[in-house]
């Protein structure tokens, strides 16, 4: 009985896989892995999200002649965050004061938030990627974004840990 439950905790304990943080959540990443396979690069993933997906869309395009992929999650409150990667260097153009901000010691990103949307914008490796939170326009006046801008920031990191 003690052989068994010592070689549970060192199987436990030798699991590469990293953990979920507390206040965000896996995604279907088969799915993701699949739609990202059609781009021509190769961009880095993420290891959890900022939100509880119940669906996840992406969509292949091309904007000035790069192709482009917008990966969409859905909440059941049709919460929307969307992951653009792009190697076109296509920083958004704002209207809004943005912010620079740290994502890692080598990498900076430009984060902006309005009243529609949180964005955080950010560059490696040739590829630009632009994570946009919106969250669901509800009749309640009081509807604040759930999705803050240390979330987006964190996100931001585990797609290069």
């Amino acid at each position: 009985m003690y052989t068994i439950t010592f070689l549970a905790l060192v199987m436990y304990g030798c699991n590469t896989t990293n953990a979920v943080p507390n206040g965000y959540y896996d995604y279907d990443e088969d799915k993701v892995i699949a739609a990202v396979e059609q781009l021509p690069f190769n961009p880095a993933l993420p290891d959890f999200i900022p939100i509880h997906m119940v669906s996840v869309v992406s969509d292949v395009y091309k904007e000035n002649e790069a192709e482009v992929m917008d990966l969409s999650f859905y909440t059941t409150e049709n919460d929307l965050l969307t992951i653009k990667f792009t190697e076109a260097d296509d920083f958004p153009n704002s209207w809004v004061k943005s912010e620079k901000l740290p994502i890692t010691d080598q990498i900076d990103g430009i984060y902006e938030d309005n009243l529609f949307s949180k964005k955080l914008a950010w560059q490696k490796d040739d590829i630009t990627y632009v994570m946009t939170y919106r969250a669901n326009v509800s009749t309640e006046l009081n509807n604040e974004q759930r999705v803050t801008r240390q979330q987006l920031v964190e996100v931001a990191r585990s797609f290069h840990s």
